[in-house]
């Protein structure tokens, strides 16, 4: 893949491992390391979301993975473009980030510094207590988001290079 910046793809895993379901972000990049189409870069943002508006400066594209509030099921998915659509209502929880991604995403897109392509994969947790492990219904999520960002980058390339 060209590397140039105007289609630079970026693949963003937010949340803290050692909170439980906020882990879900790096697990679900740990599954994707190795795995990528060259070119595709990820980054684990385990603190102030608001660093992301620098971060994805320069990228055509950025998905991102973040765990969501509990809402009844826990390891449900949902895929938000975020290009044209803000976070979910639902989305939030008492965030572990100084600044929660809605603000930071709605920030941005004030600013006109979104990327042209911005989605996020939310997983439902069910806990996100100090040092446990991802529950399992979220933990069994993860392979299933990691498949379907890796299904979702190749159509991207393919359409670039179409």
């Amino acid at each position: 893949m060209n590397s140039d910046i105007r289609t630079g793809i970026l693949v963003i895993g937010i949340g803290n491992p050692d909170r439980g379901d906020d882990g879900v972000g790096p697990a679900v990049l740990s599954r994707l390391r190795g795995r990528l189409p060259d070119g595709v870069r990820i980054l684990e943002c385990a603190g102030d979301v608001l660093d992301l508006i620098d971060q994805w400066t320069g990228f055509a594209t950025a998905l991102l993975v973040d765990a969501t509030a509990p809402g009844g099921r826990g390891g449900r998915i949902r895929r938000v473009d975020l290009a044209d659509q803000k976070l979910p209502a639902d989305f939030s929880r008492n965030s572990t980030h100084a600044f929660g991604l809605a603000e930071t995403v709605e920030l941005a897109r004030s600013l006109g510094r979104l990327p042209r392509h911005l989605a996020a994969y939310l997983v439902e947790g069910e806990q996100f207590d100090i040092g446990t492990p991802l529950s399992p219904a979220v933990a069994e999520a993860v392979d299933t988001v990691a498949e379907r960002i890796l299904v979702e980058l190749c159509g991207i390339l393919a359409a670039h290079r179409a």
